[in-house]
């Protein structure tokens, strides 16, 4: 990023510009723009199209090779058939009746045949995963209406490019380990889709995923479910296949001030797992839940709001927020453009450094805010040799938000000295409280 930034500003900016020029001026914007974006690219789901949704050609077809990013192990075997309402077939396909968990596509392949082969799914991920790293795996099965037999056996195999080197693709292959496999028993339904997740420890390597049974036929575990034939089979429709690292930090986006009616979206942008794990909230209220996704769009209001996205990945649940400023210059990150501002020990204990290049010997407003969005605390500070302590003793454990407010822009006058524009400018930064 710095690299970048550097290259913009030589190709942006003369080598004449002043510091208060609007060549400036506009750069500061465009880095407070690179920050925003960087923070919102960090990758959630490592799964690529993990819905079925994006397809290689504009004409749906049954192939499964139509499906982006998805492909059989062996490019000269089949891995699946496309199920997608573009084409017709949901939700009345050839096996039975069903609707996609979400989107328009879903897929489906055969994890068990006592006469044939079966279906191997593998996924290009975004990344290889992260050494050390936990992730939590998950995709949603139902059987089909004419299955034969319902089974245990579902997994999630990660591998790296030795997986290329597989031919034999249909058959049993028990020679793969699944890091992720079912645990709940046989899976019966044929109407509701069934989550199969779990976690596992990446080892760096893993820069494929397949889905499928890596059990032999003896040790999977079958239940009939229509009348016996010959060939006893389980065809098994799959969706929403996600791929998320455990810690993951909640991500609600940097504060906004946006111009009232305007729309401004918060968040990371939407995608499947993501999706579903993240709730959203409008501060104080913290019982109704406004939106489930990732990301979402909201009105900017006339007055001040606080949103909170609630995120549960695998049973962690982390918390973010972020305000709406109502304002008459619009978007802009002032945390990002003002890279003078710091604050440390972060985590902090019984106090808090605030430095500022560019403040001395300055009356500024400070507000602390809660996770909740609650205001716990206002005072005026004193910058002395552009440093401030804030006593954080009363403070409970915790995240919190720091908001300074100054009388305007800092700029700079003809005399060279410092002063401030006519307009209320705000600086908001994040800090932890853990003893």
């Amino acid at each position: 990023m710095t690299l970048i930034i550097k290259q913009l500003k030589n190709w942006l900016l003369p080598t004449n510009s002043s510091l208060n020029s609007k060549s400036n001026r506009h750069f500061l914007m465009l880095v407070a723009f690179l920050f925003f974006f960087s923070g919102k690219a960090q990758i959630a789901n490592y799964v690529n199209n993990g819905g079925f949704e994006t397809l290689l050609t504009s004409s749906v077809t049954s192939g499964f090779d139509a499906v982006k990013y998805w492909g059989p192990l062996d490019t000269n075997q089949t891995a699946s058939f496309l199920f997608s309402e573009v084409s017709g077939t949901v939700p009345y396909c050839s096996t039975g009746f069903q609707f996609p968990r979400s989107g328009g596509n879903f897929i489906l392949t055969q994890f068990f045949c006592n006469t044939c082969g079966r279906f191997y799914p593998r996924n290009r991920l975004k990344q290889n995963l992260q050494a050390g790293k936990t992730y939590c795996a998950k995709y949603y099965v139902v059987n089909t209406n004419n299955n034969r037999v319902a089974i245990d056996k579902f997994g999630m195999c990660f591998g790296d490019s030795s997986m290329d080197t597989i031919t034999k693709c249909m058959g049993q292959l028990t020679y793969l380990n699944p890091q992720v496999e079912n645990t709940t028993g046989i899976i019966t339904d044929t109407l509701n889709w069934i989550p199969i997740t779990g976690t596992f420890v990446a080892t760096g390597n893993e820069k494929y995923m397949v889905i499928g049974n890596f059990r032999s036929n003896a040790a999977t575990n079958t239940l009939q479910l229509n009348t016996p034939l010959s060939t006893q089979s389980a065809d098994i429709y799959v969706d929403d296949v996600s791929v998320i690292d455990l810690n993951l930090p909640a991500y609600a986006g940097p504060d906004i001030y946006g111009i009232p009616t305007n729309m401004v979206y918060l968040g990371r942008p939407q995608d499947v797992g993501i999706d579903e794990a993240c709730i959203w909230y409008k501060l104080p209220n913290t019982t109704t839940a406004i939106d489930t996704a990732a990301g979402i769009t909201v009105t900017v209001a006339s007055v001040t709001n606080t949103y909170m996205v609630k995120q549960d990945i695998c049973g962690l649940i982390k918390y973010d927020t972020v305000i709406v400023y109502a304002s008459g210059v619009g978007l802009v990150n002032s945390s990002a453009v003002d890279n003078s501002l710091k604050m440390y020990p972060n985590p902090a204990t019984d106090g808090l450094n605030i430095e500022c290049a560019i403040l001395n010997n300055e009356n500024i407003q400070f507000e602390i805010v809660n996770s909740l969005g609650q205001l716990v605390r206002v005072e005026e500070i004193v910058f002395k040799n552009n440093v401030v302590i804030i006593n954080t003793k009363e403070l409970k454990n915790g995240v919190y938000r720091l908001i300074l407010s100054s009388p305007g822009t800092r700029v700079l006058n003809k005399d060279s000295s410092f002063g401030w524009n006519d307009n209320l400018q705000k600086y908001s930064k994040r800090f932890v409280i853990a003893r």
